[in-house]
């Protein structure tokens, strides 16, 4: 359950990020804010921590 968990949770924070790189323009000239990386980093990161605490609880 929790790899499902975050392998969905981390291709949703992907996709969420590519579209709002596509859609936030701030003139640079990369063009984006590298937030589809940003995101599913950070989606990962927090489904570790979860699963970390949750087998300390037991």
């Amino acid at each position: 359950m929790t790899y499902t968990l975050a392998i969905f949770s981390t291709l949703a924070a992907w996709f969420i990020g590519l579209l709002a790189d596509v859609n936030i323009d701030f003139g640079d000239p990369q063009g984006f804010l590298a937030l589809r990386v940003l995101f599913p980093t950070l989606a990962m990161g927090i489904c570790i921590l979860k699963a970390i605490k949750s087998n300390e609880k037991k």
